[in-house]
């Protein structure tokens, strides 16, 4: 457990930074943060009762006696539910050239070190090429507002075609595949991005809606009212996919009921990869058998 008061770091008297517990209602956090789902606040406050706090978040000092987060959103939630204050390295805003900066190193905390969903990684890169593209216009114009938004996203089909391709252009192959940034990548994340802000907080907290890139992609392509509605029943359960949605709001017969095995499908390519090991493992004695009858039928 961090004690309280402040701590300097000795080994490099030029850092700005410092420890301190705060009141979590003086830390901001901003809107396109991973969102927290109520499991894990529980859970991380009661790591925090059993063992304390092991590792600090990060803050920025602002005006007023306020902070903006940087990383620790999972943290700064259990300490909030908790009521009690929290340990945070805090920084100087003027270790930063401008709001920009500091946004880039909350996406690069993200990017670098947690395992995003699909529309947490798309919101995280559409982000950070709204700021490459403040520097770097592809087209004449205003510039893009750096804070993601509608307004800020490429203007047409073909713009957010160029701007992909030239964005994840300034990064190596290996930092595409790593990053997940690929002109693709970076084109879908556009597209995922420009759903309204307030759409995107209702998916986050739906984790399998929130990881399937191609019904997000399907959502991006229609009108508001449509696409709440379609979020609307995705998360209540009342359509199993996005298809069925469409046919639910357009008032057309339904697919035929998905089998057993097709809805568990649906459901198994939204898992992440460690939970598909998991359900491997799990049925290992049926995978075995298929694959040895796959081998003698190829014989």
């Amino acid at each position: 457990m961090f004690s309280s008061g402040r701590a300097s770091f000795p080994d490099n008297p030029e850092c700005h930074m410092q420890i301190e517990l705060l009141s979590p209602q003086l830390i901001d956090v901003s809107s396109d943060a991973k969102k927290v789902s109520p499991d894990a606040i529980q859970a991380l406050a009661e790591s925090f009762q059993q063992i304390g706090q092991r590792v600090p978040v990060e803050v920025i000092a602002g005006t007023e006696g306020r902070y903006r987060l940087v990383f620790g959103a999972k943290r700064l939630a259990a300490a909030t539910s908790l009521g009690i204050d929290i340990s945070a390295i805090v920084r100087q805003s003027d270790e930063f050239a401008n709001d920009a900066q500091i946004r880039l190193t909350e996406i690069s905390e993200t990017l670098y070190r947690h395992e995003l969903t699909a529309l947490e990684h798309s919101v995280d890169v559409a982000d950070w090429c709204a700021i490459w593209r403040a520097a770097n216009p592809v087209r004449r114009g205003p510039k893009p507002k750096q804070e993601l938004s509608a307004d800020s996203a490429p203007n047409s089909e073909d713009e957010t075609i160029e701007t992909a391709a030239a964005f994840s252009g300034t990064f190596s192959e290996a930092a595409q595949r790593f990053l997940k940034i690929s002109r693709r990548n970076v084109f879908n994340a556009l597209k995922i991005a420009s759903i309204p802000a307030e759409l995107r907080e209702r998916i986050a907290l739906d984790e399998g809606l929130a990881d399937n890139q191609q019904t997000l992609l399907e959502i991006a392509g229609q009108p508001y009212e449509r696409a709440a509605r379609i979020v609307e029943l995705l998360i209540s359960g009342e359509a199993t996919n996005y298809a069925d949605a469409i046919a639910i709001i357009d008032q057309v017969p339904r697919a035929n009921p998905l089998a057993a095995w097709e809805k568990l499908n649906d459901r198994f390519t939204r898992l992440k990869p460690n939970e598909q090991d998991a359900f491997f493992s799990l049925n290992e004695a049926s995978v075995m058998r298929w694959l040895a009858e796959r081998r003698s039928a190829r014989r």
